[in-house]
């Protein structure tokens, strides 16, 4: 009988002992207690860091609308999320534009009746390439890869704010199920723009956003597919991206 609870307690030893190695290898947020506590539930509520870090490509198609136009438009948006790759279609029956974007090259494509394109010049790259680095998506990505590399801030008003060293990388601010419905992100300058996500969805583990607007209201947006990927974005969506980049040299 004695033989038995000690093995049973050596047993339990051994189990106490594995968890505590386990928490130790999972990296975590620099910061107070309270605030990283917060950080790691926020990622909890979305599917864990371990999935953020493994998304590598996403394909979104939503149906945006606009204040001042007449339709509604279709986007589509292929995006690799641990590189900048990315190509957008928007598109209705008044106009049709893509987008095709890397660190080599930029290029505004016209395929409705202007039939022509650009190329962007590189400070308009560069833009374009601060903006996807600061995507919500890609965010979540580096903060989940990389959490160690971040300090996190409880702020007065409860949101969740994100700095490497000393820069703002972006700030969140959560609703009651701990999901990050309010989403900030600096514009250079000082200046932050705020984007509200009214709807949400769930897809290979990964909780995301499926409705909403930037808070000035200047467009809606409501996804209709939200299609997440662990390979490169050749890789997940070599069809369509492929014929994309090819045809731009």
């Amino acid at each position: 009988m004695r033989n038995t609870c000690r093995l049973a307690i050596l047993g339990l030893i051994i189990l106490v002992s594995a968890c505590r190695q386990e928490v130790e290898r999972t990296p975590s947020f620099d910061g107070e207690a309270a605030a990283v506590d917060l950080a790691e539930q926020m990622f909890a509520a979305i599917g864990g860091k371990e999935a953020w870090c493994a998304l590598r490509s996403l394909y979104i198609k939503a149906e945006h609308t606009e204040p001042d136009m007449d339709a509604p438009y279709q986007s589509e948006i292929w995006r690799g999320i641990d590189t900048f790759d990315l190509v957008i279609e928007q598109q209705n029956a008044d106009f049709h534009v893509k987008g095709v974007f890397s660190d080599e090259r930029g290029e505004i494509r016209y395929l409705d009746e202007r039939d022509s394109s650009r190329l962007l010049t590189p400070e308009q790259l560069a833009s374009w390439r601060y903006d996807h680095q600061h995507n919500v998506y890609v965010l979540l990505h580096d903060l989940a890869c990389n959490p160690q590399e971040f300090r996190v801030v409880l702020e007065p008003d409860q949101h969740l704010a994100f700095y490497r060293d000393t820069v703002l990388v972006t700030r969140f601010g959560l609703d009651q199920q701990l999901r990050p419905y309010r989403f900030y992100r600096p514009n250079g300058g000082g200046s932050v723009s705020e984007s509200r996500f009214t709807r949400w969805g769930t897809d290979d583990g990964l909780v995301h956003s499926a409705g909403g607007h930037p808070l000035d209201s200047s467009f809606f947006y409501e996804t209709e597919i939200w299609e997440p990927s662990k390979k490169t974005l050749q890789e997940a969506f070599g069809g369509e991206v492929y014929l994309m980049v090819k045809d731009r040299d």
